[in-house]
């Protein structure tokens, strides 16, 4: 897949200082597609790998809390907005997920933000379960409960 375009990667820094994650939390990862100007922005937390200990090789994702009207305020128009227990039938996840439908930054977007990675997404982060140290993702002590 080609480079993402600049905004999107500012759409993502939005959606994640929208995202107060309730765990040690990796970056978000994202997926996306443009067809005749309309986007496709498919934006979920990566798995974390634990390491040491009994869980080692045990990958999980953390739970996560959204600002969704701080979300929404970062869009130019929001058309609809919509939260599904089981996700849309477009969603790689099938899980929970909000979608918004609206312009941002001059595009139009279909965004869908999974509360769980797709099932082939790599780990973003490591996790050492035996010491609570964070290696490749977030190094705040923070955000290691």
């Amino acid at each position: 897949m080609s480079q993402p375009p600049a905004w999107l990667g500012s759409l993502v820094d939005e959606i994640g200082n929208c995202v107060e994650a309730h765990a040690a939390m990796g970056p978000l990862g994202y997926r996306w597609s443009e067809e005749s100007g309309a986007w496709d922005v498919i934006v979920y937390p990566t798995p974390v790998l634990l390491r040491g200990g009994e869980a080692d090789g045990m990958i999980v994702s953390p739970g996560f809390s959204l600002d969704v009207n701080g979300l929404l305020s970062r869009f130019d128009q929001v058309a609809d907005v919509r939260w599904s227990v089981y996700g849309h039938r477009l969603s790689p996840s099938g899980g929970q997920e909000i979608t918004i439908e609206g312009v941002y930054a001059g595009h139009e977007l279909f965004l869908q933000l999974l509360a769980e990675p797709p099932e082939d997404e790599e780990p973003g982060m490591e996790l050492d379960a035996t010491r609570s140290l964070v290696t490749g993702g977030s190094t705040d002590p923070e955000d290691v409960h």
